[in-house]
């Protein structure tokens, strides 16, 4: 069971989308692969395959479903533009939480850090953190990630008629 802690501190490389090397730092990789659904896609697709890559991105956005539903510390700017930023609790808390958005955004999306910055069509980890939309942020991170992956899906789909 993933907790918020398990974010606090975590790198991001800015050019990096790939959802192994995000769920080997929150050390649930292998929790992932073991689900059924990534199971038998990899059996009969290869672990490789895009579509399992799906499953597995599928399979964290439902593992973190409880976290990011929590409520959360509203956005504070000065939090980016201090010096000392894991001073406090609140501190430590904010910077989990903030490292969860990303990576939560980083996976549902398909897209790296630097790229996202750059997409004005999916929301930021502000607006997420704000829930500035009708729905959960699991909703919004779930729409997205269906979105995103839509053709892979579809093609797939069209592949086993």
């Amino acid at each position: 069971m993933l907790k918020l802690d398990d974010f606090f501190g975590v790198i991001l490389e800015e050019e990096r989308s790939d959802i192994s090397t995000f769920l080997s730092v929150v050390n649930i990789d292998d929790e992932i692969n073991k689900t059924r659904l990534v199971k038998k896609l990899s059996s009969s697709n290869g672990s490789s395959s895009l579509i399992v890559s799906v499953a597995r991105r599928q399979q964290f956005i439902k593992m973190i479903k409880p976290l990011v539903n929590e409520d959360m510390l509203e956005y504070d700017a000065r939090y980016y533009s201090k010096e000392i930023n894991t001073s406090s609790q609140h501190d430590r808390r904010y910077g989990a939480e903030d490292k969860l958005l990303q990576i939560a955004l980083i996976i549902a999306s398909t897209k790296s850090i630097k790229t996202l910055e750059n997409e004005p069509n999916i929301i930021n980890v502000k607006q997420l953190r704000e829930a500035v939309f009708l729905e959960a942020r699991f909703d919004r991170l779930w729409e997205i990630l269906s979105q995103e992956t839509h053709h892979i899906v579809k093609a797939f789909r069209k592949g086993k008629k």
